[in-house]
């Protein structure tokens, strides 16, 4: 059977990676989103599975394999580590990931090994049902003569999937700089959200030749350096556009906080246990979700594109500045809360449903623009080039949001006559209060100035929450 995908055509896979394509991990992915979000403002981008993702991603290491020379056997072993890289990933990957870890200690990383290996962790292992009651192919596949022959190693492609930094060619599939895994995230994203309109795929394919091997290390060849500094571009491109996509930043958060009360006791779901990474998007909402008492108005809200009011987005400069928020993300919601009760008092709406203890929720996005991918030696002429690039300052833009509509006012009289006058929550007073509080060891503003990135200086006004 022949397979096309959008980026790059027709993609031809050997025999025994085309057998593994029906694998029933690797199926479930049909029903993973890239996104992890519903992603309004880019409906195309929506849409895209995690299974596409890693068919391109496998594609990308059949180019990579020739261009680096590597035996059979070296390359038949990365192609299904790249394949296989996603496997392991819950439903909303990350929100669902902190729910799991939380409750069970979920690693993601080792879990995956469990899975390639078949060995039998903590979360599954050999008689791992996956999909519809179906396990991984990938043991038996690689049980076969042709596999034998080759002595494919099930340990070497774990490694290699979950980015082991002992194996040598584990940078090309999970590494913190370029490798396969991001360039064909950066361009099917980037494509599928209509941001570019190139021939995206041409360039995937050229930056899939732009590793070489020097000194036992995976490098980048500066040959190639006009294209890297384009996927760079490119991938700023696309986190300041998600940025800039206010509802979708409320309906990331609501999906987050809606998953975390499925660690609340609720007579009403079906309890998650320790292998529910194994469900997909639908399952987890349409199975627990909205059957959950505390979730269920959340999410009918996310389906119901009825995102929650934006206080304010605001970016917060500082080292350490994303693992600080994620992990005193309750104290900013507790302080802005008790800040937006002092304003507004608690209204009738408040008093009538579930989230009358719960006015403020707050999110956070890591701001991975201008990242440096000097981890690797760039080679010209297989020269070592030593150039380095300044550090940048770490930043992450902090969303902060409620439930409730823009429509508290006060009485009041004027000329004599009785008014009234809505109440504004003054940004600058906002900013302040977080500056003197739990984010005082970092530099707070208002995010949409050129120092974060975003120089547009009508982007305050979009951002309706501050009344």
């Amino acid at each position: 059977m022949k397979i096309y995908d959008r980026l790059y055509g027709e993609m031809k896979f050997p025999p025994i990676i085309q057998e593994l394509l029906n694998c029933p991990g690797l199926l479930r992915l049909r029903d993973v989103r890239m996104a992890n979000n519903q992603f309004v403002a880019f409906p195309s981008f929506a849409s895209a599975s995690r299974y596409e993702h890693s068919l391109g991603v496998c594609y990308l290491a059949t180019i990579c394999a020739k261009s680096l020379k590597l035996e059979e056997k070296d390359a038949t072993e990365l192609m299904i580590a790249c394949l296989y890289h996603d496997v392991g990933t819950p439903p909303f990957a990350h929100a669902m990931e902190e729910v799991l870890q939380a409750r069970f200690g979920f690693d993601h990383e080792q879990n995956l090994k469990d899975l390639i290996m078949g060995t039998s962790g903590s979360f599954d292992g050999t008689l791992a049902q996956i999909y519809q009651g179906q396990r991984l192919k990938l043991m038996s596949i690689c049980q076969s003569s042709k596999a034998r022959r080759l002595g494919l190693d099930l340990h070497r492609i774990a490694k290699l999937a979950a980015g082991d930094a002992g194996e040598l060619l584990a940078p090309l599939v999970n590494s913190d700089g370029m490798d396969l895994d991001n360039i064909d995230n950066i361009f099917r994203a980037t494509s599928a959200m209509g941001l570019i309109f190139e021939d995206c795929g041409k360039l995937a394919k050229n930056l899939a030749n732009a590793f070489c091997i020097s000194d036992g290390k995976i490098c980048l060849n500066a040959f190639y350096d006009k294209q890297i500094k384009e996927w760079q571009r490119i991938r700023d491109l696309q986190y300041t556009a998600i940025f800039e996509s206010i509802d979708d930043f409320a309906y990331q958060t609501m999906i987050k906080k809606a998953i975390g009360y499925l660690l609340e006791e609720d007579e009403s779901v079906v309890q998650l246990d320790i292998n529910s990474w194994r469900l997909t998007d639908s399952e987890i909402t349409y199975d627990f979700l909205l059957k959950h008492n505390k979730s269920r108005e959340i999410m009918q809200r996310v389906l119901l594109c009825r995102p929650f009011t934006c206080l304010g987005i605001f970016y917060v400069k500082g080292d350490g500045v994303s693992a600080f928020i994620n992990n005193h993300i309750d104290e900013i919601e507790d302080e802005v809360r008790e800040f937006l009760m002092s304003i507004v008092g608690k209204t009738k709406e408040m008093h009538s449903d579930f989230f009358e203890n719960h006015p403020v929720f707050a999110n956070f996005y890591p701001d991975k623009r201008k990242r440096s991918i000097t981890n690797r030696q760039r080679l010209w002429n297989w020269k070592e080039d030593a150039q380095k690039e300044e550090k940048n300052v770490q930043g992450a833009l902090l969303g902060l949001f409620t439930p409730y509509g823009n429509s508290y006012y006060i009485e009041g009289e004027a000329s004599g006559k009785k008014c009234r006058k809505t109440i504004s929550i003054q940004k600058d007073a906002l900013i302040e209060l977080l500056k003197n509080g739990v984010l005082k060891n970092f530099e707070i503003s208002l995010y949409g100035s050129n120092e974060n990135g975003k120089p547009d200086t009508d982007f305050e006004t979009s951002q309706l929450g501050l009344f």
